[in-house]
C-alpha cells in the first residue's frame, strides 16, 4: 500500500512538472507590427540626390539599393550618379517585427563628372595622375581573406617582372583611364601565350588583345557607413594590377568592368600609395598602386 502511494505521489509530481512547463499566453513575446517604408528624394544637383527615409514603426536599420549604382545604409544618404538614365530604387527598413520595402525611381537627365573630392582627387589631382604597381614586396597579394596569405610578390618583383612594374594607369578628372603597358606585358598562359613571362603586347591575340594598352573609363562609387569607397573601371579589357582578377571569379578572357574596394590612401613625402582589393569569390586579390610626386 505504501509503495502504491509513493508511485501515485511520483506520478502527481511528474504530471505537475508537465503542467508547470506548459507555455502560457502571458509568456509569449510580441514582436510588434511591421514597419511602414516610405522615403523622399531631393535633387542636390543634376547628378546628386539625397534620399531620406520617412518610414514609421521605429525602424532601426535603413537600406537603399539603387540598381546599377550600389547599396547604401543610413536614414539619409547622398548618392552621385554620373550617367544619364532611370534607376530603380528599393528602400528597405527593419524593426523588431520584420521588414518592409518601398520602391521608386531616380531619373538622371544628363551625364555629369564626379566632383573632384576624396578618392577622385587622390587619383587625378583634379587633372590627371599616373599610377603603377608599387615597387615593393606585397604589391601583388592574394589570399582567402584579409589576414591569410596564399601568395605575395617578393621585393624582387620589379626586377623579376619588369614588364609588369612598368605598366601605367593614367586617371583623368573627366573619367577616362588610360592603360599604358609601355610595349610589353607580363603574360600568363590564360592570356593565350605559350609560356609565362614578359612578351611584347603585340603578341596578345583576340580576344586577349583587349588587355593591351588602351583607353577606358572609371568611376568612384562613394562608400557608406562600413562600406569603403570603390573604384570601378569600365570598358572591355579594363583592369588594374593583373587581368585575371575580376569580380566573382578569376577570368581567362576580358570582361567589361571590374570593381575594386579602396582600402587605403597614404601620402609619403608627396608620393601617393593606394591599396585596392578585388573580391573574386574564392578569395581576394590586393594591389598596391604608387604615384610619384
Amino acid at each position: 500500500m505504501i509503495t502504491m502511494l509513493k508511485k501515485l505521489a511520483l506520478f502527481s509530481l511528474v504530471a505537475f512538472g508537465f503542467i508547470a512547463c506548459e507555455p502560457s499566453e502571458a509568456g509569449h513575446t510580441e514582436l510588434g507590427a511591421l514597419p511602414q517604408a516610405d522615403y523622399s528624394l531631393t535633387y542636390i544637383d543634376s547628378n546628386t540626390v539625397q534620399l531620406v527615409s520617412n518610414s514609421s514603426g521605429d525602424p532601426f536599420l535603413f537600406n537603399w539599393d539603387i540598381e546599377g549604382v550600389g547599396t547604401y545604409t543610413g536614414e539619409s544618404v547622398e548618392v552621385f550618379i554620373g550617367t544619364m538614365g532611370t534607376y530603380d530604387v528599393t528602400h528597405t527598413v527593419f524593426n523588431q517585427g520584420g521588414s518592409a520595402s518601398a520602391n521608386g525611381q531616380i531619373e538622371i537627365l544628363k551625364d555629369g563628372p564626379m566632383p573632384c573630392i576624396g578618392a577622385m582627387e587622390w587619383l587625378t589631382e583634379c587633372s590627371n595622375r599616373t599610377w603603377s604597381l608599387a615597387p615593393q614586396a606585397g604589391a601583388l597579394w592574394v589570399g582567402p581573406d584579409g589576414n591569410t596569405t596564399w601568395w605575395a610578390i617578393p621585393a624582387t618583383g620589379p626586377t623579376d617582372r619588369p614588364c609588369l612594374f612598368n605598366d601605367e594607369w593614367i586617371f583623368s578628372e573627366d573619367g577616362t583611364m588610360e592603360y599604358d603597358a609601355n610595349g610589353d606585358v607580363y603574360a600568363e598562359t590564360y592570356m593565350g601565350v605559350a609560356a609565362e613571362g614578359c612578351t611584347p603586347e603585340t603578341n596578345l591575340t583576340y580576344p586577349h588583345d583587349a588587355w593591351a594598352s588602351g583607353i577606358h573609363s572609371f568611376e568612384i562609387i562613394p562608400g557608406n557607413g562600413p562600406l569603403p569607397d570603390q573604384l570601378k573601371v569600365n570598358g572591355l579589357g579594363a583592369f588594374i594590377g593583373i587581368p585575371k582578377a575580376a569580380n566573382g571569379g578569376e577570368v581567362s578572357s576580358p570582361v567589361t568592368s571590374v570593381t575594386y574596394d579602396i582600402l587605403s590612401m597614404t601620402d609619403v613625402a608627396g608620393d601617393r600609395y593606394m591599396e585596392i582589393e578585388c573580391d573574386f569569390g574564392g578569395g581576394l586579390w590586393r594591389f598596391t598602386l604608387y604615384s610619384q610626386s
